[in-house]
Parts: C-alpha cells; structure tokens; sequence
C-alpha cells in the first residue's frame, strides 16, 4: 500500500511551536527548506515500515524536521562547514557534560547519523521496532527452483541438484 507523503501545511501544524516560520531567508524558515527537506526523506524513507497511514505520516514529519535542522545547520555554516561527528562529551573551562550514545547506534552508519538531532532520535524509536523481529530457520533443499524451473533463473536444471 502506497501512503501519501504529508504536505507543507501539515509539516507545520504537527510542529507549530518547533520552527520560526516565515518569509525572512535569514531568520525563519521557509517553505522551501521544509520541500528540500522532504526530498531528503522522500529518498531515505521506506513506506513498507509502516502498518497505518498515521504512522506512515509522523514518520515522514519527524525525518523531515531532521534533514530541515541538518540542513539549516549546514546553510549556516557555508562553504567553510565540517561534518561534526558524533560527541559524547564536551567541556568549557571547569564544566564538563558527558553522555553516552548506545553501541547499536554507533556501529551502523545511518542510525549514527538520526543521532544528530532530536529528530532523527525520535525517528529511530518508531523505526527499530519496526526493524527488529524474530527470525526462524526452515529446513529445505539448498537449491530452490525459480520461474520456469532453472535454479535462480541461471538456466540451471533442478533435476541435476536433486
């Protein structure tokens, strides 16, 4: 089932209180920074994750704030702009924070990287359970026939395996 992607309208009524909406490129956001960001999710979300359109839709809204935050980020910075990797602790003069990001998030690449914002973390929170699940092994021959009876359709005849 195909769901349908939520509209700019939409994105700002379920975060009305998060963005500075507006006309002004330098202090607020723009419509077209919501439509770049949801290129962005349009790209790296999967629509088979999700059993309802509603869920469908608070997953898309919450990627998107993601990719709006990096990408405002990012405008700010400019040319002169750095990927800033993950932190688990910062310090000016005597004061110290320190946190610890969980392994299973560090050790994949595109979940490392939701972790930027608090976008991207509530996004994950909807998608792991969507992505973990029980596995069985079922007992079978090692070759299985496929359309028109050649093993993997390489032309392979199943009466030579058997």
């Amino acid at each position: 089932m195909a769901w349908s992607n939520p509209s700019v309208a939409d994105f700002k009524a379920y975060f009305f209180r998060d963005f500075p909406y507006g006309t002004d490129l330098n202090t607020s956001v723009l419509d077209q920074d919501i439509a770049t960001a949801f290129q962005l999710t349009n790209v790296n979300i999967n629509q088979g994750l999700y059993a309802s359109q509603a869920n469908y839709t608070i997953g898309y809204q919450l990627l998107s704030a993601h990719f709006l935050v990096l990408n405002l980020r990012q405008s700010s910075q400019g040319i002169n702009g750095q990927f800033a990797f993950l932190e688990q602790s910062k310090g000016v003069g005597g004061v110290n924070s320190s946190f610890a990001i969980p392994q299973r998030i560090l050790d994949n690449p595109e979940w490392s990287v939701l972790a930027k914002t608090n976008y991207g973390m509530q996004y994950l929170a909807l998608l792991i359970p969507a992505l973990s699940g029980q596995m069985y092994t079922v007992m079978g021959p090692a070759f299985v026939p496929a359309y028109g009876g050649g093993g993997f359709g390489l032309g392979l005849n199943w009466d030579t395996f058997s």
